[in-house]
């Protein structure tokens, strides 16, 4: 593995970022672990199932935002790579996410009772299909995150149309809106749309522009501490949210926690230690299971309460099993049908690129 993210990490920086990818994916999987044997065994799973989110998707959004900012600022303005930087990433987020719809929307037609009704309807369908924004949870759940993936995509790209300081403009403009909505001062007038355009989710995605920003222009040592302060703050969250169900600024205070994770993860110059790997290799694996845990822990749940596990090991141990036997389904999902996609979509931009680099030397 070699310096995958340009002139900005090393190889070990590199692998950190993927284990600290594998442990918020493992954190999503796990609370969906919890949720689904409440739902199936009435069973609370290391009493997280009321929580909701665990923050993890915060993380995500976080590192997103920091990866595009490491590996295009160099490039904004280039109008020629707009197009190729929304097919790579395009290519990145549909074929796999379409492939597992191709499997599940069928499931809702041959066994109505799985789901509430709303996923037989065509453009339910539809805009699912497409990642666009509704009313309702889209027909793959985890799907939500997606949304806001590709809309966060749209917007970065500007970057490359547009001049800086209109962009720095539009950006400003649009995230001030979302701050003080988000704090109260300001309403956004109700509607899909607004709700949408104006959510807090999206300066999650900015925070790890800003992060990239500040480890590019500044020295920030310590990586123990800054791991250790987001660290912190996601226990001190977890805690009162188990107290207080209505606890304010809950996605504010995961977007400081992960912040902090992300400036001690990207700065982290220690080797690459053995036992970190298997997270690493969730992190590789980690759109995977993002998408197909839901689906497979389904069928794990379904067989264990077929099995009569839970009469026969118990709620914890079937939970444990349902999750296990569910990752290793999802990692073979990623071998087997992510990975190939990957190849096949990676050729498909090379060329792209070859014809788009070839045209602009033409141009110049």
């Amino acid at each position: 593995m070699h310096e995958r993210l340009g002139g900005m990490e090393r190889k070990h920086n590199f692998f950190y970022i993927q284990a600290a990818r594998g442990v918020a994916v493992l954190l999503v999987m796990l609370f969906h672990a919890s949720q689904t044997g409440q739902h199936y065994f009435g069973y609370n799973y290391l009493r997280i199932s009321e929580m909701g989110r665990s923050g993890a998707y915060t993380f995500f959004f976080a590192l997103t935002g920091y990866l595009m900012f490491t590996l295009y600022r160099e490039q904004f303005g280039r109008t020629e790579l707009f197009r190729t930087f929304l097919l790579k990433r395009f290519y990145r987020i549909y074929p796999l996410y379409w492939v597992i719809m191709a499997v599940i929307v069928p499931i809702y037609f041959l066994m109505p009772s799985f789901g509430f009704g709303y996923e037989r309807d065509p453009a339910v369908i539809f805009k699912s299909m497409l990642l666009w924004p509704q009313a309702q949870a889209p027909i793959l759940g985890v799907a939500w995150s997606l949304t806001y993936v590709v809309w966060f995509y749209l917007m970065f790209s500007l970057g490359f149309l547009l001049k800086e300081k209109t962009v720095a403009a539009i950006y400003s403009g649009w995230l001030t809106i979302i701050a003080l909505h988000a704090i109260g001062w300001i309403q956004v007038k109700e509607g899909l749309l607004g709700q949408f355009l104006f959510n807090e989710a999206h300066l999650e995605f900015f925070s790890g522009m800003l992060v990239a920003y500040l480890v590019r222009k500044h020295q920030l040592g310590r990586s123990l501490w800054w791991i250790a302060g987001g660290a912190a703050v996601y226990a001190i969250l977890w805690v009162l949210r188990f107290e207080e169900s209505g606890l304010h600024y809950t996605d504010l205070l995961h977007t400081l926690g992960s912040a902090l994770v992300l400036i001690g993860v990207t700065t982290w110059k220690g080797p690459a230690y053995r036992w970190l790997k298997p997270l690493a290799l969730c992190g590789n694996a980690s759109y995977s299971i993002l998408l197909a845990s839901l689906p497979m822990m389904s069928v794990t749940f379904k067989l264990a309460r077929a099995a009569h596990a839970v009469e026969r090991i118990g709620p914890a141990l079937t939970v444990t099993l349902c999750f296990l036997s569910g990752l290793l389904l999802c990692l073979t999902v990623y071998r087997w049908v992510e990975r190939p996609l990957n190849a096949l979509t990676k050729k498909a931009v090379q060329a792209r690129k070859r014809k788009t680099q070839e045209a602009y030397s033409r141009a110049t």
